[in-house]
This record gives C-alpha cells, structure tokens and sequence, in this order.
C-alpha cells in the first residue's frame, strides 16, 4: 500500500516526529526495496515466459543457494483447466488443476537437468497413464498427501530450487461457466473454447471462491502486476474473478501492466482489437486498475502470417487512441522471438516490464466513458 504521494506504507505505528497524515496502524517502509517486487498472474503458455525473463534478471546478482528475497517475483496462477491431463486428474481425484502449476515450476527452477527433465516428462499413448506429465502425476499425489495443491506447490518447489513463489490463485475447487449471445451457457474450460461464440460474460463455480490468502499479501506488497499474455478468457479473467483481487491490487498502488496477445485466439478472441481485450478485463473486473498496455512492434513474416492464418489466427489490432481513450497508456516495444512461432522473447519483455516498474507509482488517470462490451464478431 502507498500513500498519496506514492511512499509505500507497511504495517506498523508512526514512530515520534514521522510524517503525519498516515493511515492508523501504517507506517512508511524504511527503505525502498533494492529491486521491484513484481507479481504475474495467468496460465497457460504465456505466464512461463513472463517468468523466465524475470527470473534471470531480479535473480541475476544472487548466486543459487544465496539467501534471496522470494518475494521479489511471484506467479498466481489459474487452476480452473479441466481438459487434457488436468481435467482427468481433476475427475479422479477430486485435485485442482496441476498442468499451468508445473510449467511455471518448471521455468523458475533451478534444479539439474534430470529432475527437470523428470518432472517435464509425458507419458505417450491415451490409457493409463498416457497423455500425462510426470509433473502432474506428482503434484497430484502431493496434493493427496499433503492436504492440497497449495501445500503440494510448496513441497514441489523445494525439491526444484524454484527461484521466486509460484501460488495457486485459489484453494476452491472452481470450473467456468460462460455466458453467449443468445443465452446459451457452457460450463468448463475446455468447453468453452470449443464452443465458439461470443462470450458475454464469465464467471466462477462457486462464485464466491476466494483469492489465495498468501496472493493476497503478495499483491498488496507488489510494486508491479503483469497480466498476460495468455488466453483472455480461459487464463486472464479467471483470476481476476477470485473474491479480494481487485481490492488487493487497488490497496497496493502497483503499476498494473497488460502484456497484449500478439495474437487473436481461435474460439476465444477472434476479431478482437487490443481495446477490446482491455474492455473484456473492465467488465470483468471494473474495480481493477489498468495502467499500460504493452504492445509489441515486431513485423511479422508474411509465411508466418499466413500460417497463422491457416488456423484462425490473426495479429492483434492496436488501436492505440481507443486504448488510451479507456484510460490506460499504451507502451510499444519490440518483444518477438525469433523464429517460426510467435512468441513473445522472456527476456526484451522482462526489460519492458522492468522499465514500466521503475516508472514508479502512476498517477491518477481520467478516463473517458466507458464505450460498453464491444467485443466484435467471434468464430
């Protein structure tokens, strides 16, 4: 939390002769932290690579096995997947979803080769154990044995050396139910990306499920929060529905960031602008703040287009005056990979974060009225 003047505030009483006008029970930090302490929030394949290029550089200048400030970098990530090995293992076992869980894992690890290479490994074929991960199979069994996955994630990362936190968003057992023009409903992850038609709205099973009480700390002490890339709807939204998100992040004064899809995402945001994501997030979430929304630059090849194109896809629109109309700034930088598939580069985007985050504490910013849901064609 900060005060007015963007000074963070912590728990405890104003000492004699400290500044007056502070809240009760607050005091000001006696020293700004020595690096941003940051929180990631999604899923799916975007958040790894959110982590990976803020692993190597908010750990770059302590050794492994040093004593470190986990703190300084933590992913909150969604559970509610119930397709592939997730939702078997859900239907089991009663579990929440490992899948997002072990690749974030993965990519804050620090242990060797083989106990990486273990804890990745998929089993082949489709009975049994085939289609599963390793991974998961393991996070499933924690979850048995040590009371659930929030105790699972911890005993996990120990045994990887994971560099930072990786939390759970919920402990609720929560699936998604869609809402569609023309009333249909759909319930579930994996159902809703089949089903192909615009959603109006999504929301929780149970609705009251709650947001992680240990995220909630790590929001309320974050200098900045990422959102995305990831899937809108299936990895976004998701958390930011959990009771306690909005009310943590906005009690922070964190510089809230949306990394945009370079992307639209067939069966979910096909025919989407950037602005319209930002919308989708504001009718969601409408108490949550929405600082910048980072863009990227890169010219795509056209081979890579077109191939993209082939399976729905198609680069995100950025209409830039619509996004600062909405009252967020739009940042552009070059984040592509190289390569045949398009992603964003872990590290140019850590340093476009990074940048954001020593911007410090923004300010206030008017927005114009909100234009509605315009979320345009889908499928």
């Amino acid at each position: 939390m900060r005060d007015v003047e963007g000074r963070r505030l912590v728990p405890g009483e104003n000492g004699a002769g400290g500044p007056r006008g502070l809240p009760s029970g607050l005091r000001l930090a006696s020293r700004p932290s020595p690096s941003p302490r940051v929180v990631a929030v999604g899923g799916g394949t975007g958040l790894p690579v959110v982590l990976e290029g803020l692993k190597r550089t908010l750990f770059a200048a302590v050794p492994r096995g040093a004593a470190e400030d986990p703190d300084r970098l933590t992913a909150v990530v969604t559970v509610s997947d119930d397709g592939g090995s997730s939702g078997r293992l859900r239907r089991a076992y009663g579990v929440l979803a490992p899948g997002d869980i072990r690749n974030c894992l993965l990519v804050l690890s620090e242990a060797d080769r083989l106990m990486k290479r273990l804890f990745g490994f998929r089993f082949e074929g489709r009975r049994d154990v085939g289609g599963h991960s390793l991974g998961n199979l393991i996070l499933t069994a924690l979850s048995l044995s040590e009371g659930g996955l929030a105790e699972a994630v911890d005993r996990a990362a120990e045994v990887l050396a994971v560099r930072g936190r990786v939390l759970a968003a919920t402990r609720a057992d929560v699936s998604l139910v869609a809402e569609l023009t023309g009333g249909a409903e759909v319930r579930g992850e994996a159902a809703i990306t089949r089903a192909g038609g615009r959603i109006d709205r999504l929301r929780l099973a149970p609705d009251d499920a709650a947001l992680e009480p240990r995220a909630v700390a790590a929001l309320r002490a974050a200098d900045l929060v990422v959102i995305g890339p990831g899937s809108l709807f299936t990895s976004l939204i998701p958390p930011l529905l959990l009771r306690g998100f909005s009310d943590a992040v906005a009690e922070s004064g964190a510089r809230v960031v949306l990394v945009m899809n370079v992307m639209t995402e067939r069966g979910e945001t096909d025919g989407l602008t950037a602005a319209q994501h930002v919308l989708a997030l504001r009718r969601h979430a409408p108490r949550l703040p929405l600082h910048d929304v980072l863009l990227d630059t890169t010219a795509i090849p056209d081979e890579v287009r077109a191939r993209y194109a082939a399976g729905g896809a198609a680069p995100v629109p950025a209409d830039l005056r619509e996004i600062e109309a909405l009252g967020c700034r739009p940042v552009r930088r070059g984040l592509l990979a190289e390569g045949r598939k398009i992603r964003h580069d872990p590290r140019a985007l850590a340093a476009a974060l990074l940048e954001l985050a020593a911007a410090g504490a923004p300010r206030p910013v008017e927005a114009a009225p909100s234009p509605g849901w315009a979320a345009g064609p889908r499928g």
